[in-house]
């Protein structure tokens, strides 16, 4: 009866060890790519969890000091969040301008200005793709910054933007003083989040530290711009607006 103990305390064991042994080697093994305009080829950037993407967005609003955003990524990158995350802040901005002058202006009625989904969906989308790709190219092409991908680059600008969701929401309240405070708080809170994180990557360049200050500096000035941009084009309500 012992002995049959034993020998199926030492099968789970050696079981649990294979399974974590399974488990770790299908986490470093190498992602599946195919042809560039077949699906797998695109399926390794959205290979992510739940809890996976509950971490990263932690990472980006709850603390956005450490910069230790790629040690979270762990060399898997999503675009899921850019995608879907940038198609939900467009939403929201269109919708939430609209309801924000109805609320400043109920007595011109409700109106839904269609072309403020283009206009938001050119921001936001430029801004979290073709921006960051021209930060990718000034870090790897002219920096001379190692072991960063494009895929790197738009994953933290994509995860970087979420914290202004709740600005679509809650600048809806017709309190102009109210809207800046909140904006100006979740811009700041985007803002460190990309400069800790870009600071990282940019003092290991071989252009020293007075274009890493520089470099970090621009990239502070355009996310900031970017939440003026965001706050003065669609929610901004002023009679006559």
């Amino acid at each position: 009866m012992g002995s049959q103990s034993v020998n199926s305390a030492h099968a789970r064991a050696e079981g649990a060890t294979a399974a974590g042994v399974s488990k770790e080697a299908q986490t470093n093994a190498p992602k599946r790519r195919g042809w560039i305009f077949s699906a797998s080829f695109y399926q390794q950037w959205f290979d992510v969890d739940t809890e996976d993407v509950q971490e990263r967005i932690w990472n980006a609003i709850a603390m956005p000091y450490k910069g230790n955003f790629f040690e979270v990524v762990k060399e898997n990158p999503d675009l899921y969040v850019p995608i879907w995350g940038s198609a939900t802040l467009v939403f929201l901005t269109a919708l939430g301008s609209a309801w924000g002058r109805y609320n400043t202006h109920k007595s011109a009625g409700w109106t839904f200005d269609a072309s403020s989904v283009s206009l938001s969906a050119a921001l936001i989308y430029g801004y979290v793709f073709i921006w960051s790709l021209m930060v990718h190219l000034t870090l790897t092409c002219y920096a001379g910054v190692e072991n960063l991908h494009v895929a790197d680059v738009w994953c933290l600008y994509g995860y970087s933007i979420l914290v202004f969701v709740p600005v679509c929401i809650l600048a809806t309240v017709p309190v102009e003083l109210f809207r800046w405070i909140f904006t100006g708080v979740c811009a700041a809170l985007s803002t460190l989040f990309l400069m800790t994180n870009v600071r990282q990557r940019v003092l290991t360049s071989t252009k020293g530290t007075a274009f890493a200050v520089s470099f970090i500096s621009v990239i502070g000035a355009a996310n900031v711009v970017f939440a003026l941009v965001l706050k003065l084009f669609f929610f901004q309500y002023y009679y006559g607006h």
